[in-house]
């Protein structure tokens, strides 16, 4: 029997890669977003609500992802933490607090042994534009295989 896994970010972009490779490794996933009604970062707390192995922390609003880390800790749940390449990415003024979660979600991740997994970004996206060494290679598809191997069994 497989995993239940909460998915956050879970019907659009890399979300609906790492939901469809759960799902066929025989893994239940329970997604949590604005398409089913959870508001974040309001709502996080009722993430928790529901028994989980795992949590795939893919969001991306604010500081939620921090806060769902956070959490997971606190409450003893494996997380996997979904970040970005901007970490290291030269960007503007208005880009530096999204810099700086995803910056946070790292060192909170290493710090508290929590997986925080990354990849750079794909053709046509802003940020290539200044960071031309980010462009990535891998397949989404490939990428969310990535994060399934990290649960630590197989179906």
């Amino acid at each position: 029997m497989g995993l239940t896994i909460g998915l956050t970010g879970h019907t659009n972009g890399f979300g609906k890669y790492i939901k469809a490779e759960c799902e066929r490794k025989g893994h239940e996933v329970l997604g949590f977003s604005t398409t089913n009604g959870y508001h974040f970062p309001e709502d996080i707390h009722k993430i928790f609500e529901h028994k989980l192995d795992i949590v795939i922390n893919n969001t991306e609003f604010s500081t939620t992802q921090v806060n769902i880390a956070l959490l997971a800790h606190s409450k003893g749940i494996k997380c996997i933490n979904i970040g970005s390449k901007i970490t290291e990415a030269k960007v503007a003024k208005k880009y530096y607090s999204m810099k700086n979660n995803k910056l946070a979600l790292k060192m909170f991740s290493e710090n508290n042994k929590q997986k925080y997994l990354t990849w750079g970004f794909t053709k046509g996206h802003w940020i290539l534009k200044e960071n031309p060494n980010l462009l990535e290679t891998i397949s989404v598809s490939q990428a969310a295989k990535e994060v399934v191997n990290e649960l630590g069994i197989s179906a």
